[in-house]
């Protein structure tokens, strides 16, 4: 069993979900995951985020507001595009060609060479919100067909997603998709309701069908310490399932010694995985605090490793 930094290209299309699981349990709490926004435009001319943050250490590379009704990725489908009349139409024929293409996420596998997931949002039905960016039956037997890794059941700020829409939503994708993709849930931050606290939430997470649970760093959100995300993720992993620590507050665009702080912190109580969020420039981690964490939790030589391979 190779544990995850040691992966090459081959790999991340081989592997099927329960032999990823296994890869990051061997691994020992030295897995890096990078949220990228893709609606957003490059930091770097003719670099997508999605590319800059696989090229800087991430092993799992989350897409938020991906939109399944229309599929872009700015940088990757096109890189010259401005505001003007021409550039919009030649973006919506961009976009019907990915709707047509069965190995889209594919494609772009190909190209980063790295496991792909998606956020999808279990928002209560009073909340105007995109139907392509919702959990729904729909959009998750889209990610399956297209290919995705892992479905990341979480709420972007003011979203009004609480624990109970992301018990249901478990439920759902467990049952739609849980036989091919992982199914990863949680809360970076409130989400505009609450914060959530109680281990017994997240125990609920995982009976509902979670493979991965998140839960804030320690040192993001208000009351997040290094004492009641160990009791978290006690929690968790007492019913097998792993945990992934968020750096979903902004502070992903802090400095590299904050960010080598939660890094080492998140590892001391335990954490699977490590996330860094979208909050950079241009809906992308500061590359050198992607960098930063990767080295603060399994050094440079496995760092160098990843970017290399």
């Amino acid at each position: 069993m190779k544990r995850i930094f040691e992966l090459v290209s081959d790999d991340f299309f081989t592997l099927d979900k329960h032999e990823i699981l296994s890869t990051v349990k061997a691994s020992e709490g030295r897995t890096v995951m990078a949220e990228v926004v893709v609606a957003a435009p490059p930091l770097i001319y003719g670099v997508s985020g999605p590319e800059l943050a696989a090229t800087f250490g991430a092993d799992m590379i989350t897409l938020n507001l991906f939109d399944f009704d229309n599929p872009f990725i700015a940088g990757i489908d096109a890189i010259d595009v401005g505001n003007g009349i021409g550039d919009l139409l030649r973006i919506e024929s961009i976009i019907r060609q990915n709707r047509a293409n069965p190995d889209y996420i594919r494609n772009i596998k190909k190209k980063i060479g790295r496991f792909i997931g998606v956020n999808l949002e279990p928002v209560p039905e009073t909340i105007n919100y995109p139907e392509g960016r919702k959990l729904s039956a729909k959009n998750l037997e889209k990610a399956k067909e297209l290919g995705f890794d892992y479905v990341l059941l979480t709420g972007n700020p003011k979203t009004g997603v609480t624990h109970k829409t992301i018990v249901e939503g478990i439920e759902k994708a467990a049952n739609l998709v849980g036989d091919k993709l992982i199914i990863m849930a949680g809360k970076m931050h409130a989400a505009g309701e609450e914060n959530i606290y109680d281990p017994s939430i997240l125990r609920d997470f995982v009976r509902a069908g979670a493979d991965v649970v998140l839960i804030p760093a320690p040192g993001t959100v208000p009351g997040m310490d290094q004492d009641t995300a160990r009791r978290q993720i006690e929690a968790i992993h007492e019913l097998g399932a792993l945990a992934l620590t968020a750096i979903g507050t902004s502070q992903e665009s802090s400095s590299e010694h904050v960010v080598e702080q939660i890094a080492l912190m998140s590892k001391m109580v335990g954490a699977d995985i490590q996330h860094i969020g979208d909050a950079g420039y241009c809906g992308v981690a500061f590359p050198e605090n992607i960098m930063a964490l990767s080295i603060a939790i399994r050094g440079k030589r496995h760092t160098y490793r990843r970017m290399a391979k």
